[in-house]
């Protein structure tokens, strides 16, 4: 029997360091947000993705931080869109901002609306199935 991996609650020094780091993506979009505003922002989308990666849906057990991190015992985030800056100005409205595990904002999504992958996934779920 196999025991599921679970991340550690994410500490609240992680929020001011997501609000940091929220900063440049919204500078990139000409929005000014003042700090607390930031940290407003960061905590609000966290609460809505349930303290996790976008693509958990609340279970983190797929997630992995970026290997400079592999010692973290919480999973720690970072900003990712939800349709890619290179698709131009679409993308740079701060409601397409999201947070993502390393794992799910490099490997997964990298440079592909989320639309787009709903069908690769799948296909490549389906051959799995097939091997396995």
């Amino acid at each position: 029997m196999s025991t599921k991996f679970s991340w550690k609650e994410i500490p609240e020094i992680e929020y001011f360091r997501l609000e940091k780091t929220l900063y440049n993506h919204l500078r990139a979009m000409n929005l000014k947000k003042t700090k607390t505003e930031r940290l407003v922002m960061t905590k609000t989308i966290l609460k809505q993705q349930k303290n996790t990666c976008a693509f958990a849906d609340g279970d983190d057990s797929f997630c992995w931080n970026h290997p400079k991190n592999k010692d973290s015992e919480f999973l720690i985030l970072e900003w990712g869109h939800k349709i890619p800056r290179n698709f131009g100005k679409i993308a740079y409205k701060s409601n397409n901002l999201i947070l993502l595990c390393a794992r799910c904002n490099n490997q997964i999504q990298t440079s592909r609306k989320i639309e787009q992958l709903i069908p690769e996934l799948e296909h490549k779920l389906q051959a799995i199935k097939k091997i396995n």
